[in-house]
């Protein structure tokens, strides 16, 4: 099944802010309510470890905050000290709108996650966004990480396999069943998605891009390799959890004379299903 770089509704700049946020929000809704991405946060909290900055995550490409609302406080019980999240995003919400919890904040100035000048210091992760950058810009946002020796996590409620067509043909259903504890909650949520029916047909156009966009492990590995990164350790798979798909890319620097890391950490990439 071939890689499709198709359009997106949520990338378009025209698109306006409160349509973006029906196709983020549900986003947000479908990690909090599967809870997929709790089953790795042994691998984030291992690679904030070898970070500059072990208590801090910037989160690109955030949306509507990704899973951290809900994943904050889990993963801060995995670590010594409490960590600092920042979100950013190219097109970054109000304070009002995302109402963030203790723990994380917004930075409010738009922030390309391919900019390669950008210096982000902390564990770099990207939620539901990696599929949305075709090879050239993907391996730029890796190779950003490695030339800064930061480590990034990469994962997607995704897999590019034909186990998931189901799914995609059911989202219109799942946007309306799901809609009702989508939070914030907004009148013209229901109207946009009960009356006039665009949040089930944006969010569906969008599911079904982002599936055909998705890297499968054995690519994203491909695409580490592709960058000189002899002393950076990186793990890629996917599993299914409660339902959910996932697949994931973790990557961080290595120090052959720290003895965890030679133990635990094989500078060659790995893959796991």
């Amino acid at each position: 099944m071939r890689r499709l770089q198709l359009f997106e509704f949520n990338e378009a700049v025209w698109l306006p802010a409160t349509l973006r946020a029906l196709i983020t929000d549900y986003l947000v809704c479908l990690t909090r309510m599967t809870g997929a991405f709790e089953l790795r946060l042994r691998l984030l909290a291992q690679a904030l470890r070898h970070s500059s900055q072990p208590q801090r995550i910037i989160d690109l490409c955030s949306g509507s905050g990704g899973p951290w609302h809900h994943l904050a406080d889990r993963l801060d019980r995995r670590t010594p000290e409490p960590i600092e999240i920042v979100l950013t995003d190219l097109y970054p919400e109000t304070a009002e709108h995302q109402q963030c919890p203790p723990g994380v904040s917004l930075h409010d100035q738009p922030l390309d996650a391919t900019d390669s000048e950008a210096r982000l210091a902390g564990l770099q992760t990207l939620f539901n966004a990696f599929h949305q950058f075709p090879p050239p810009q993907a391996k730029a946002v890796l190779a950003r990480a490695v030339a800064q020796g930061e480590p990034i996590a990469i994962m997607e409620l995704l897999q590019r396999r034909w186990q998931m067509l189901p799914l995609i043909i059911l989202t219109p259903l799942m946007v309306l069943l799901l809609t009702p504890w989508i939070r914030p909650f907004r009148w013209w949520r229901l109207a946009l998605t009960y009356l006039l029916p665009l949040a089930p047909l944006l969010i569906t156009w969008d599911s079904l891009v982002s599936w055909l966009r998705c890297y499968r492990p054995e690519e994203l590995l491909e695409l580490s390799g592709q960058i000189d990164a002899s002393q950076f350790h990186w793990e890629a798979g996917s599993y299914w959890y409660r339902g959910a798909p996932v697949t994931y890319l973790v990557g961080y620097p290595i120090n052959e004379c720290d003895p965890a890391d030679a133990a635990g950490a094989p500078a060659a990439p790995t893959a796991n299903r």
